[in-house]
């Protein structure tokens, strides 16, 4: 028997990008905090439809069918898609006035009341919703008050705002029910990747939650994040395998600190092997301070055919700054061990520390064209709501407490230089270093060796947005 129909919401990103556009134009992956919770919501019998802003142009006459279709509609807020969140909720509004809407996500933990206040939003969740979305929807039937339910800001019918008990953590992932996937098979992700990729080929995972890494600039400070938890590897794998049988041959590795606990991946690797599931795997977030060959090797085996590191600097005065408790001979170890296994490699690079001087973006620059990797991004140093840089700046008087990102700029004394003069050094930083002679043959000689081509067109398909 169905219950409700619920219209679950990803917002288009606005976000800094040194790319001609305001943000990618091709999607990567789905967003995976929206499938778990809309498997939560079918476990309970509820209809569930998905609006990926990310992934299509979607008319008004499409929100305006789906809004009137459904009983409630969730919308999932990061920081960089609060202000188009905003307006989506604008429109609904004008739709259907008095449809219920529930809000969540990062920017909602971080900030449950301004958030429910700033959006005009019904109900707003703080923490992780798999479980508060089930009690919310029991709510609905009239089944629980919402002042009993966990985690929640709400108005009542006097327009006041009421909370419901603290949020609470779920410990053990594995009884988290796998997300529904197939809720957005019609979209084709990956594309940056791989541009002739179709729907249902291409999705994410998650192994564990949490960090147990505290780099400076990073806003996963919030309820659900500030503790590491890991999905068991029999868990993990038998989501693989549900994936297999469904037919997706890629799989991106979504985790914020993946490759920190080498015994696990180890195991998670021999398991893959073992049950002879054939994927292309792709991690993002890697650590490089635990890399090793063995296990790099057993990455190569089991399907990894990418890893981003997020490596922000060529000093290592920069990387204590940040707290990244990484070293340059770590990250030169690691990159060095990912060419010698023909895993490809994504770095990422930061410029802009408060105290950064142009020497230190100078070596920054050159030590990325030192190291063997495949492909790079530059980016600004961004304060973003939430981390331990923009608190600091915060009770400096630097930055207004309403200010959800802000780029480093000596305008600001946030740093050494004006923004504008660090956006054209990441800029040609980045060009310069895909387009320089010796990489583009160090690349297709490279592709010629392993007969795979597809990361040199996914790289000129990148190229395309700087």
């Amino acid at each position: 028997m169905i219950g409700m129909k619920y219209l679950l919401i990803y917002p288009p990103t606005e976000y800094y990008s040194i790319s001609k556009t305001s943000s990618l134009s091709v999607p990567t992956v789905p967003p995976l905090g929206v499938l778990y919770l809309a498997r939560a919501l079918e476990n309970i019998n509820n209809d569930v439809e998905i609006i990926d802003y990310n992934s299509e142009k979607v008319s008004y006459e499409k929100l305006q069918k789906a809004v009137n279709t459904a009983d409630f509609i969730g919308i999932s807020i990061l920081t960089i898609s609060l202000q188009k969140a905003k307006e989506l909720i604008q429109q609904i509004r004008e739709i259907d006035p008095k449809k219920p809407i529930i809000i969540g996500g990062p920017h909602c933990s971080l900030y449950p009341e301004r958030t429910l206040l700033e959006t005009g939003a019904n109900i707003c969740v703080e923490g992780e919703g798999e479980h508060t979305i089930c009690d919310i929807s029991q709510s609905f039937e009239g089944k629980k008050p919402l002042l009993e339910i966990q985690g929640i800001y709400y108005k009542n019918e006097k327009n006041e705002i009421k909370k419901g008990p603290p949020p609470v953590l779920i410990n053990n992932i594995d009884q988290i029910l796998f997300p529904s996937h197939h809720l957005v098979k019609k979209y084709r992700y990956g594309q940056i990747i791989n541009p002739k990729l179709h729907g249902g080929k291409f999705t994410s995972i998650i192994t564990s939650r949490g960090c147990p890494h505290r780099c400076r600039y990073c806003t996963r400070h919030f309820f659900g994040m500030n503790k590491c938890r890991f999905r068991s590897v029999q868990n993990i794998i038998d989501e693989l395998k549900d994936l297999q049988n469904t037919g997706y041959q890629y799989v991106f590795i979504a985790d914020d600190s993946f490759l920190s606990n080498p015994p696990r991946e180890h195991q998670i690797m021999d398991e893959i092997i073992k049950e002879k599931l054939h994927f292309e795997f792709f991690i993002q977030g890697a650590r490089v301070d635990t890399a090793d060959e063995k296990l790099y090797k057993k990455l190569k085996d089991a399907g990894v055919k990418a890893i981003g590191f997020g490596l922000e600097s060529g000093n290592q005065d920069v990387l204590d700054f940040y707290h990244k408790n990484i070293t340059i001979d770590q990250i030169r170890k690691a990159v060095t061990l990912c060419r010698k296994t023909r895993i490809f490699t994504f770095g990422s690079f930061i410029l802009g520390a408060p105290f950064e001087t142009k020497e230190h973006f100078k070596n920054t620059i050159k030590f990325a064209y030192s190291l063997p990797l495949d492909s790079v991004t530059f980016y600004p140093l961004e304060y973003r709501a939430g981390s331990d840089l923009w608190i600091e700046a915060i009770k400096d008087g630097k930055i207004n407490p309403d200010e959800y990102i802000v780029i480093s700029d000596s305008k600001r004394g946030l740093g050494r230089y004006p923004k504008d003069e660090i956006i054209r050094y990441c800029k040609k930083a980045q060009r310069t270093f895909h387009f320089r002679p010796t990489h583009l043959i160090d690349e297709f000689m490279l592709a010629c060796i392993k007969k795979d081509f597809t990361f040199i067109k996914a790289g000129f398909n990148f190229i395309k947005l700087i």
